[in-house]
C-alpha cells in the first residue's frame, strides 16, 4: 500500500512542468477573445455531458457529427493566439541567446518622437525583431533607407503623401513607408483612434515595438505583445529602443 503512494522525483518535475505550462497558459489568454471562447466550449462540453448521461441519442448524434468541424473552427479561431504564443517563446531570453542577437542603433525614432510630441505630429513606427514584417509592405511604398531623424520627420509631415500610414524598420533601416498595419479586434481597440489601434493590431500579431505618437495629444505609447504602455517619457522610449535586438 505505501509502495502505491510513493512518488518518484519525476513526477514532482512533471507537476512542476505542468503547472508552470497552466500557469503562463491563464496569464497568455487572460483579458482576450480566448477567454469567452472557452467559456462557450465549457457550455457545449457541459451539454454534452448531460445528454450523454441522460441517453439523449438525437443529441449525441448531433454533438458527435459536429465534433470534427467545432474543432477545426477552434483551430482556425485561435491561429493569432497560437502564433502569438509561438512568437512570445522565441523572444524569451534563452532561446535569443541560443541563436544570438545583434543590437541595433534606433535613437532616432525617439529623437523624431520627440518632435512629433511637441508638434502634435501623428507618427506609427513598426520596429522588427524576428517575425518578418515584409507582409503588410504590400501597399506601401518601399524604401530602403538610412534610419534618420529628417527623414522620419518628412514621412510624417502632415502634407507629405506617405504620412498616413506606419514606417517599417527592418534591421536598423526604414524599410517601407505608408504601411498598412492590422487594426486591433480586442475589446479595448474600439475606444482608439485608428492609429492606435492599428499599433495595437501589429503588436498582438508579432513580436514588433511599435511607437504611436497622438496628433490629437502629443502623447508617445509603446505597443508590444499586446500591451499598450501610454503617455511614454523619451527616457523610457530611448531605453527601450537600446533593448531591441535582431
Amino acid at each position: 500500500m505505501l509502495s502505491r503512494l510513493w512518488v518518484q522525483p519525476q513526477n514532482f518535475l512533471e507537476i512542476i512542468i505542468l503547472a508552470t505550462i497552466i500557469y503562463y497558459i491563464i496569464l497568455f489568454i487572460r483579458g482576450t477573445r480566448t477567454v469567452a471562447v472557452l467559456r462557450g466550449a465549457l457550455f457545449l462540453a457541459a451539454l454534452f455531458g448531460l445528454a450523454k448521461w441522460w441517453n439523449f441519442d438525437t443529441i449525441n448524434l448531433v454533438f458527435k457529427g459536429a465534433t470534427n468541424i467545432i474543432l477545426f473552427g477552434f483551430i482556425v479561431m485561435f491561429i493569432p493566439e497560437l502564433r502569438r504564443a509561438l512568437i512570445a517563446i522565441g523572444r524569451q531570453t534563452f532561446v535569443r541567446h541560443v541563436i544570438g542577437s545583434k543590437l541595433l542603433t534606433l535613437s532616432p525614432i525617439a529623437d523624431a518622437a520627440k518632435y512629433f510630441a511637441t508638434t502634435n505630429t501623428g507618427a506609427l513606427i513598426a520596429i522588427e525583431r524576428s517575425v518578418g514584417l515584409r507582409t503588410y509592405t504590400q501597399s506601401a511604398v518601399i524604401l530602403d533607407a538610412e534610419l534618420s531623424n529628417p527623414l522620419l520627420k518628412n514621412i510624417f509631415y502632415p502634407k507629405s503623401p506617405l504620412h498616413d500610414g506606419g514606417v517599417i524598420v527592418e534591421s536598423g533601416r526604414i524599410l517601407a513607408a505608408a504601411c498598412i498595419f492590422p487594426l486591433s479586434t480586442t475589446p479595448r481597440s474600439y475606444i482608439m483612434g485608428t492609429r492606435h489601434r492599428a499599433a495595437l493590431g501589429m503588436s498582438e500579431e508579432t513580436d514588433a515595438l511599435v511607437v504611436c505618437v497622438s496628433e490629437e495629444t502629443g502623447k508617445i505609447s509603446i505597443f508590444e505583445n499586446g500591451k499598450w504602455e501610454e503617455d511614454t517619457s523619451i527616457t523610457t522610449l530611448n531605453d527601450r529602443l537600446a533593448q531591441i535586438s535582431v
